[in-house]
């Protein structure tokens, strides 16, 4: 198969299958491939949000201290490689094609029932042991306990934060939720908390680490205070406490290794996590963020007037199973105007038509179903008035990957820093 054909062969995989939250096919898929876990340390990160920001900063500092490191997060912006990085560089095509075949070879999804997900993980732990990765970051999925990535055995793991988000799987209260993430603890082994849990949750955390044996780790500013991070925002900072703790866990745990303080400076002042209350300069001026559930557009909301002055056009769509309505009437004080767009090729995606319904008449208002054309359309109307992009991160997708295109980059994590040239 071509790589297009192989990404076309996973995809298919999710769309007859979905989420099937057990972990039994992942543990016979990795005996079947002769358990590459094994071959690398892992972390595990969990959160209703901030894993993947928390997963970033500690590869980042593990990448500047001269650890050979692997990250692995979801979902994608624009190309499937962006998943599975090695030492900051996104996984070849060709390896995509060779791994997904060897994987299903030996395991075939036809006979296992492995889903897109599931296959998805696989290929990132085959990739890591392969290129002799040292240290790995993965983000969870969904939840923690049944997630895929839970099926290896973590060195030290985190819970960044609880809030309501896949409630059709993880449950309708925050302790319910809680009980799900809290899968990634180990006993004997540290799992960080995070700075900003609500107490019903951290309740069921403590318990849970108590009936495991897990070690609880506070994620606590260091006293030296954090070193200044290239994400924006108050969010970032509190994730960064999570990643400093990892860290610091990660010494005790691997003999001989040490992330010097320079190192977490250096690799957090260079990290790059695309489309998480980005701003992009420019006529005029956008930011860019993939919040999708109340809790992160409640952090978006706050953020948004320390990162641009004044109110801001809103380019915005959203899934069908996130709380777009709730989201709607949170952005509406800070707008001046709102497109709501479709999301071409995302069947889960909501019509604009019934997008429109959450703002009514508030605010003016125009429906597109292509959200390329509709941000040039406001690009051309208004130079000044800044752009948020906001309800989903394939929405910012979109944005980034007719921007790469014209830009001629290959990767988000090589495009142009500011994208000056836009």
């Amino acid at each position: 198969m071509t790589y297009s054909e192989t990404i076309s062969y996973l995809y298919g995989l999710e769309a007859t299958r979905g989420w099937d939250l057990k972990l039994e096919r992942m543990r016979s898929a990795l005996a079947a491939l002769g358990h590459p876990e094994r071959a690398f340390s892992s972390v595990l990160i969990a959160g209703t949000n901030g894993k993947g920001t928390t997963s970033a900063l500690v590869e980042a500092a593990l990448r500047e201290a001269g650890v050979r490191v692997g990250l692995y997060t979801s979902p994608h912006l624009v190309h499937f490689t962006e998943r599975v990085r090695v030492d900051g560089t996104e996984v070849e095509r060709d390896d995509v094609v060779r791994w997904v075949r060897e994987i299903c070879s030996r395991t075939p999804p036809e006979e296992t029932g492995l889903t897109f997900f599931e296959v998805a993980t696989l290929l990132a732990v085959f990739a890591f042991a392969q290129k002799n990765v040292e240290v790995a970051g993965l983000e969870v999925g969904l939840g923690g306990r049944l997630d895929a990535t839970n099926a290896v055995d973590p060195i030290c793991s985190a819970v960044t934060s609880i809030g309501l988000d896949h409630q059709a799987y993880l449950g309708d209260c925050l302790g319910d939720i809680a009980k799900e993430k809290a899968g990634v603890m180990r006993r004997g082994r540290g799992t960080v908390l995070g700075t900003c849990i609500p107490e019903e949750a951290a309740r069921v955390l403590v318990a849970r680490a108590r009936e495991v044996g897990a070690d609880l780790i506070e994620a606590i500013e260091p006293s030296g205070g954090l070193p200044p991070l290239a994400i924006p925002g108050a969010p970032a900072r509190e994730n960064g406490r999570v990643a400093w703790a990892l860290l610091d866990r990660l010494e005790t745990c691997l003999p001989g290794l040490r992330v010097s303080c320079e190192a977490r400076s250096l690799g957090w002042e260079r990290v790059r996590w695309p489309g998480r209350m980005e701003v992009i300069p420019g006529q005029p001026t956008w930011i860019l963020d993939g919040a999708h559930n109340e809790e992160s557009m409640d952090r978006l909301c706050e953020e948004l007037p320390r990162l641009v002055e004044g109110p801001v056009r809103l380019l915005f769509a959203a899934l069908d199973d996130k709380p777009w309505e709730q989201m709607a009437g949170k952005l509406l004080p800070l707008i001046s105007s709102v497109s709501v767009v479709g999301l071409p090729g995302q069947r889960r995606a909501v019509e604009p038509i019934r997008l429109a319904r959450a703002f009514g008449d508030r605010k003016p208002l125009r429906t597109a179903p292509e959200p390329i054309a509709e941000l040039r359309r406001m690009e051309e109307e208004d130079d000044r008035t800044p752009i948020l992009v906001a309800g989903s991160l394939f929405l910012v997708g979109e944005v980034y990957g007719e921007r790469l295109e014209r830009l001629g980059c290959t990767s988000v994590y090589r495009c142009p820093p500011g994208w000056e040239n836009r």
